[in-house]
């Protein structure tokens, strides 16, 4: 009896009645089957530009369209100053904040050497709180910025329970990791939105793809990062701000005891260029294809259980140190 109601609803269904509706239905698979293989080519298309078109030094938009100048934070050396001069060879001034203002006119003498751009040096400790952003902004309100990206930071030095790490210290990561991006922002949004455009990168880490136990502060900080650039650019997406997270493996900088690249540890000139590369292609990044292979691997790794894993490999790590 099954099978008889079963072939006449198959009947009914290739009836001429059902054609309309059979269009439709197919109409509606095909242009949803197009619309998932086209977002999948304009990812690749992305990741191609990015990643393989970027030591050419090839980038999709013009952001001196978007003003003339850039902000980089923690441009003293490493990830931040190689968005700076990645920047200013692209013809952009270049506002750099740092600490030491020793490294800083090192990087301004490089920058005008090399590109003959403006450089405005602003020596800052964004740890004192909020007592400097009074400062910074008298620094830039002059400034038609274009991009800002927000890239100083720190970490703990080195790994250990929660408990252990003094809370001045967990505090020192929040005001440097966090509040220094959204305070930041807070500066440079409003110019942004008034004449329609502008570039804000947030600079988080590969750590923020999982929980990280023995770095548990750090670790969060950094997907706070990924979570409020993402939430930014959902809000002024239609406003014309592009909002960009990037997430770097290593890199070699002084925050991961490297002072020259690695098979492993890109150097930071060219990660900053092929990080700039990718921006209006992704809103999160790793910055280089070494970095998508590190997060690839990493994930692959790691498994489901992610914290107990990294917990485990930490373990090994401290293990092998003590001996």
């Amino acid at each position: 009896m099954c099978s008889s109601y079963w072939n006449q609803a198959v009947d009914i269904f290739m009836s001429d009645r059902f054609c309309l509706y059979r269009n439709i239905a197919a109409v509606i698979g095909t242009a949803y089957v197009l619309r998932f293989l086209l977002k999948k080519l304009w990812a690749l298309s992305g990741g191609f530009c990015a990643y393989f078109l970027a030591p050419w030094g090839i980038s999709r938009i013009n952001i001196k369209k978007y003003g003339s100048w850039a902000v980089v934070t923690g441009a003293s050396e490493g990830i931040g100053r190689g968005y700076a001069l990645e920047l200013a060879r692209q013809g952009l001034n270049v506002a750099i904040m740092s600490r030491s203002r020793e490294k800083l006119e090192k990087v301004e003498e490089e920058i005008r050497s090399k590109y003959n751009r403006d450089v405005r040096v602003i020596p800052v400790d964004f740890s004192e709180g909020q007592s400097v952003y009074d400062d910074i902004q008298a620094e830039i309100s002059d400034l038609d910025i274009a991009i800002l990206v927000n890239n100083v930071g720190t970490g703990i030095g080195g790994e250990s329970y929660f408990s252990q790490v003094d809370p001045l210290r967990h505090r020192k990561v929040i005001e440097l990791n966090c509040q220094s991006m959204i305070q930041m922002t807070h500066l440079v949004l409003p110019k942004m939105l008034e004449k329609k455009k502008g570039i804000i990168v947030n600079i988080a880490s590969i750590l923020c793809l999982f929980p990280v136990p023995l770095s548990t502060v750090y670790s969060s900080s950094k997907i706070f990062v990924l979570h409020f650039s993402t939430a930014l650019q959902t809000e002024y997406k239609s406003k014309g701000i592009i909002v960009q997270c990037n997430s770097p493996g290593y890199v070699a900088t002084q925050l991961v005891g490297l002072k020259k690249a690695t098979w492993w540890a890109v150097d930071p000139v060219a990660y900053g260029r092929s990080s700039v590369a990718t921006i209006g292609l992704q809103h999160h990044t790793n910055g280089c294809l070494y970095h998508v292979i590190q997060a690839f691997v990493l994930k692959l790794l790691l498994g489901q259980k992610t914290s107990i894993n990294v917990m485990k490999v930490w373990g090994k790590i401290k293990q092998k140190w003590a001996k």
